[in-house]
């Protein structure tokens, strides 16, 4: 009875310690349609379904942290209608930390258009609206919440300025700063040395080096390029190939999804649902061998059901799966 009672102290004293997180990034609702193919241009096909959710890399990446067991805050700008009230309500469902949004009464919130097929692959159309007004000036305003955070995460749906910004302050305050280049824009190299880790899929990753990424050793040439350009780390998604790992320009390792049960049905988010899950794990002192193994396998439990945010894994999930199957990840 002692020994239970000490491990639950010791359970909620690392609750109370839990570092926090904090995203910079953009809340969208997502209008997802499925069908058999992805249409062409000029070409009208029949869907087979539709479905109406919180979308958004930023929102899903605080989504996932909050699912995962972690605390985190994120920092948006959404309007004042139907859509930025279902961001609100979403946050405090999920124990989002939505204090920091900034709620334009004079803006609409953004949309997504997701046509998804029938293998879960996806194409993507997204109106940032609202959240292209997040300025430089609105994250300075919020540099108090940064400093008192371990680690910032941002991207490029937000303004490129705002990015750079929110990457400046967390690393004034000495954050572990990961940059999520998705959607890819052409920057200035002095991004890439703001961030402690970069972590692009195989098509910014070619966007970003001109190295064509078809495989994982293409990854590791790409991201070594990356390196070179001035990021310090660099993760590297691959999709069903799993990810691979740059550390200090050297090559790391491959790292497979996990098997998990089920078959993929909607890969919409598990970029998301991998960077928040790889951000929570990195900023509770993990490696970043252990954090791309726990990234992994959340995203492969969140391809298995339909929806971005909240597809997300809850913590017990990914518990069971590390605990119930022994070979959880396969390392090359």
């Amino acid at each position: 009875m002692l020994l239970v009672l000490i491990m639950m102290f010791n359970k909620n004293l690392e609750e109370k310690m839990e570092k926090k997180i904090i995203v910079v990034g953009v809340f969208v609702v997502d209008i997802s349609v499925y069908s058999k193919n992805l249409p062409l241009p000029g070409q009208t096909i029949i869907g087979q379904n539709y479905i109406i959710g919180p979308g958004g890399k930023g929102s899903n990446q605080a989504v996932a942290i909050a699912r995962a067991g972690g605390k985190v805050s994120l920092i948006a700008r959404v309007g004042d209608d139907d859509f930025g009230k279902l961001g609100l309500r979403l946050y405090d469902e999920e124990g989002v930390n939505r204090k920091l949004l900034i709620v334009d009464k004079d803006e609409r919130t953004g949309c997504a258009t997701i046509s998804i097929d029938e293998n879960g692959m996806n194409s993507i159309l997204v109106v940032p609206s609202s959240a292209n007004g997040l300025t430089p000036e609105m994250i300075v305003n919020k540099k108090s919440s940064i400093k008192s955070s371990k680690t910032l995460i941002t991207g490029f749906e937000i303004p490129l300025e705002t990015a750079i910004q929110s990457l400046k302050i967390g690393r004034e305050y000495n954050c572990l700063n990961i940059l999520n280049p998705a959607p890819y824009v052409d920057v200035n190299k002095e991004i890439w040395s703001l961030a402690d880790y970069v972590t692009p899929n195989e098509h910014e990753a070619f966007e970003i080096t001109g190295i064509k990424v078809k495989n994982p050793e293409d990854a590791f040439e790409a991201g070594i390029k990356l390196c070179e350009m001035g990021s310090e780390n660099v993760v590297i998604t691959l999709g069903s190939l799993g990810a691979v790992t740059i550390l200090n320009g050297k090559r790391g390792k491959h790292f497979l999804p996990p098997k998990v049960p089920g078959n993929v049905i909607d890969t919409v988010g598990a970029g998301d649902v991998f960077n928040g899950a790889f951000s929570l794990s990195i900023t509770r002192g993990k490696s970043i061998e252990e954090s791309v193994q726990f990234a992994n396998l959340a995203s492969s439990i969140s391809v298995r059901r339909k929806g971005a945010a909240l597809s997300s894994p809850i913590a017990l999930e990914i518990e069971q799966n590390q605990t119930e199957n022994l070979d959880w990840f396969y390392e090359i």
